[in-house]
């Protein structure tokens, strides 16, 4: 037998008991006669062996035992053919392994300096003036900061200093370091753009504040400047929710951006109470309970706007995890033109469903798909002077001129079941339940429609078939709803590319094949990729935009839904009888059209077994 290579993640899982020496053998040896060259994780996730997940967790174990390109081959961020070509320009130019990939446009500062900490075991940070403990300041002059390019970031509860330098084996900048805190310090590694832009952040405040304000300045709560820091820096990053999640070691902080969590720093764990009582007390929990699960609600002002923050605080094993959903009070409403429907598909969306007078119509999705804001535009539309509309919602998000909104609020008995006994006597045209929970809010939406009123709710299912089955496996009957349902409505969210670093690039024979696709299907059209930058984060995605499954119900539907058929013949039926286009399919029309990318229509959209050839979706997605 051919002597197969080894590999310290392969050995790492075996140890965790996640493989078998023979699976690990298996693995390797499908590894070494691949055409097209493979990590290990990625090959034994596709064999079912785990999850990556796991992967994930064993190389965050076991990574500080391993090479630099060891570490970013088996997290597939470089491929074999970048590693073996940066090793050449490192060994002609004398570089960094990091600085040659970085160089050759491979990987992005960032990403290297997050394996490199990792590496080390230390903190990750992205150092900014508003975060900084400013007694650390005390005493320091930015030129100086500047000469030796380091800030120093925060204490732990020992009182040490932490330092965020750019390179740790930089001997002037540890030597400097080594002076001024006496060897008694802890290091963090973090961008330079980040380390020069704080530092001139600095060399302003200095310059622009008064003695008496430096004083008050550097006497505040350095916590409370950093939960106000972490707060705006979401706000201003585009964040939906902030995740402040203890780990073994560091507090892990990451942003909701554009629906995909994106990295941001390390903390020291030292930290987890003091930040934890800061937020309890801005969100008016109970700062003594350690051991129950709590949410609550803040008030935060950034720059003149009012926003929303809802907390949720879960116990883990390693201490309380914080969770901050961001609400614009402010947030415009957006038109329907700009929601993302294509034309015709928007043309029988005003015309067959909103014009309708009477009938339920369902928008469905999951958590964080924007049903809401589909749901508030479509309001919006229909929101005129001949019109009373109504809502139950939990809670309004949105606050419109010309609505009758309702918040539910169970602590005074103002309860979903009571708020929808009472909305009927007020003499709406159209009722608005802001989510369909359970069989008495279905029974609620179907009588309303039944009496000649407009429904409008969302739903938690997975498509517009889901949203009918759904309200069957409620017990609601089935001549109920085939009478009373008009429209449902399912969508994603998929990231935009970013503009900004947009690049030219050939979707892989594997990506085409999951979604269906042959490849010479797409040989004519262009498709671009953004490769990271600045204004996208580095994730090469800006904004998002909607992939939508619209079904209007004919007779075939309604006498498929009266007969109970399974949830595939439904779906036959729709494709063939209303033009039903899938939102994987109106996902492709959009990575054609240069919107987004496959990679993001296979992670957000369901699969879809009846696929139209390129063409035709094209034709029906004009």
């Amino acid at each position: 037998m051919t002597d197969l290579p080894t590999s310290k993640l392969g050995e790492a899982l075996v140890k965790e008991g996640i493989l078998t020496p023979e699976q690990l053998a298996h693995a390797l040896r499908i590894q070494k006669y691949l055409e097209q060259p493979k990590p290990l994780g990625a090959i034994v996730v596709e064999l079912g062996y785990t999850t990556k997940r796991r992967v994930a967790e064993v190389l965050k174990k076991y990574g500080s035992g391993m090479r630099l390109g060891e570490m970013l081959l088996e997290q597939g961020l470089i491929t074999s053919e970048g590693l073996e070509q940066a090793l050449r320009i490192q060994k002609e130019q004398n570089l960094k392994l990091g600085e040659a990939l970085v160089q050759l446009g491979i990987l992005n500062e960032r990403t290297l300096l997050q394996n490199l900490a990792h590496q080390a075991g230390i903190p990750y940070v992205e150092p900014q003036l508003g975060m900084i403990d400013p007694t650390l300041l005390t005493g320091l002059s930015p030129e100086y900061l500047e000469k030796y390019l380091f800030v120093p970031f925060t204490r732990d509860d020992e009182g040490t200093p932490v330092v965020v330098v750019h390179e740790l084996n930089e001997q002037t900048t540890s030597q400097a370091i080594q002076d001024l805190y006496k060897g008694r310090y802890k290091l963090a590694l973090g961008p330079l753009d980040a380390i020069k832009q704080t530092i001139q952040d600095f060399r302003s405040f200095k310059q622009n504040l008064g003695k008496k304000d430096k004083q008050r300045s550097v006497e505040e709560d350095s916590i409370v400047q950093l939960v106000n820091q972490i707060i705006s820096t979401g706000i201003d990053e585009r964040a939906s929710d902030i995740h402040i999640e203890p780990m073994s070691d560091v507090i892990r902080l990451r942003y909701r951006v554009d629906g995909v969590l994106v990295y941001k720093m390390d903390l020291p764990k030292d930290l987890l109470p003091r930040i934890s009582s800061r937020i309890k007390i801005m969100a008016d929990c109970n700062i003594a309970e350690h051991q129950h699960h709590q949410g609550g609600r803040i008030l935060f002002n950034h720059r003149g706007q009012d926003f929303d923050l809802r907390l949720s605080i879960y116990i883990t094993v390693h201490g309380e995890c914080m969770v901050l959903r961001i609400l614009n009070k402010q947030t415009g409403l957006i038109d329907l033109e700009e929601l993302g429907m294509n034309r015709l598909m928007l043309d029988r969306y005003r015309t067959e469903v909103l014009d309708t007078p009477t009938g339920v119509v369902l928008i469905t999705g999951p958590t964080g798909s924007g049903k809401t804001t589909t749901l508030y535009s479509s309001l919006h539309y229909c929101n005129t002077v001949d019109r009373k509309i109504i809502t139950a919602e939990d809670p309004v998000e949105y606050m419109i001129d010309g609505l009758i909104q309702c918040s539910i609020y169970d602590k005074i008995g103002r309860t979903f079941e009571a708020t929808l006994r009472e909305i009927v006597r007020q003499d709406p045209d159209i009722i608005v339940l802001g989510e369909i929970r359970d069989k008495t809010s279905a029974e609620t939406a179907i009588q309303a429609a039944l009496t000649g009123h407009k429904v409008y709710s969302t739903f938690h299912t997975e498509d517009t078939i889901g949203g009918l089955l759904r309200l069957i496996d409620m017990d609601i009957e089935t001549f109920l709803i085939s009478s009373t349902v008009i429209s449902v409505v399912a969508q994603r969210l998929l990231r935009r590319i970013c503009d900004q670093c947009a690049a030219p690039y050939t979707p892989s024979p594997v990506e085409l094949d999951r979604l269906g696709i042959k490849p010479a299907e797409v040989r004519e059209f262009d498709f671009r990729k953004g490769k990271g930058c600045k204004h996208c984060n580095h994730t090469g995605y800006r904004g998002r935009i909607a992939c939508y499954e619209l079904l209007i119900l004919n007779e075939d539907v309604k006498e498929a839904i009266l007969q109970k058929r399974a949830s595939y013949a439904i779906r036959q039926i729709c494709v063939e009888s209303t033009g039903l286009i899938s939102m994987r399919e109106d996902g492709i029309s959009k990575v054609i059209r240069g919107d987004t990318t496959f990679s993001e229509v296979l992670r957000s959209t369901p699969r879809t077994v009846f696929m139209r050839p390129v063409q035709q979706i094209l034709a029906m997605t004009q």
